[in-house]
């Protein structure tokens, strides 16, 4: 049924060359959709469009979705080569690093935040530009720790990009309500992925914040695929014009508890594999 309603529509997916976007572009792809993937690196972008090859109809452009121009010819070269965008995902974006939020050097703020939140802006734009006009389309932002509202230390900056990202969301389901075009905000949860396999830790406060790390990852991170098909099932089901959807339930955390416990007592569990990086604390010279 999913790949009845997915088959042959046009997805496009910013940040897709690795971890999450590239296991959607997959499943994605399995459901009969024809699939844009796009990244920063031109060696990257060419080893996911060859391993991607074999599920189904793929292409994909070079895009730095920090640059408005890079985010606009993305969608203006998909419209020109498969005549229209059905979907468009914005993916892309990531973590600097975990700490204290004051010890983060603001470059490293603002270049996430451009990535991010302007990226997410970006991608909005060139997306409702031709969706608008063909009253259809599904635009599908990222949440993410913070899109509740919460206080998220020791990844505080993180979760204000994504606390943005789900604002501006909410604020253009609002604006397009009646106009053909559905918005979904979706919260894939914990992920085991690269950018928490290889998280960047700023200062000592950093450090003591991040020592239960190993623990979190246990009970919380999930593979991306168990997501990726979830978002899947969303697009192909959802006739909402906005919906907000999460992977991670009230349960999660009980249930991670309880899977931990268990494996603790029966000597089955595996401990995720990651590798913290270090960086000195920010000290502003005021």
């Amino acid at each position: 049924m999913m790949a009845n309603q997915l088959k042959d529509k046009i997805v496009v997916i910013t940040g897709s060359t690795r971890g999450f976007g590239y296991v959607a572009a997959e499943e994605l792809l399995k459901a009969g959709a024809t699939v844009i993937v796009s990244g920063r690196s031109q060696v990257a972008l060419d080893q996911a469009i060859k391993s991607l090859a074999e599920f189904g109809k793929v292409a994909g452009w070079i895009c730095d979705v920090s640059k408005e121009k890079q985010v606009y010819a993305l969608a203006r070269q998909t419209v020109k080569k498969f005549g229209g965008i059905d979907i468009w995902i914005n993916n892309a974006g990531y973590s600097a690093g975990g700490g204290i939020t004051l010890d983060v050097h603001p470059d490293k703020i603002l270049n996430m935040f451009l990535s991010n939140d302007m990226g997410t802006f970006y991608g909005a734009q060139a997306a409702l530009h031709f969706m608008l006009e063909r009253k259809d389309g599904i635009l599908v932002n990222l949440y993410g720790a913070g899109s509740n509202g919460k206080a998220s230390s020791p990844m505080g900056m993180y979760a204000t990009t994504k606390a943005w990202i789900t604002s501006f969301t909410r604020t253009l389901a609002k604006e397009t309500k009646g106009t053909g075009v559905k918005i979904i905000g979706f919260s894939p949860g914990m992920m085991l992925t690269d950018m928490l396999a290889n998280p960047v830790v700023f200062g000592e406060r950093g450090k003591e914040a991040m020592k239960n790390y190993d623990f979190v990852l246990r009970f919380l991170g999930k593979p991306p695929q168990l997501a990726a098909k979830e978002l899947v099932k969303a697009l192909a089901q959802n006739h909402k014009e906005f919906s907000e959807v999460h992977v991670m339930t009230p349960w999660t955390p009980l249930l991670g508890l309880l899977r931990v416990t268990w494996e603790n007592i029966t000597r089955t569990g595996k401990k995720p594999e990651y590798q913290l990086h270090f960086e000195e604390s920010y000290k502003p010279k005021i």
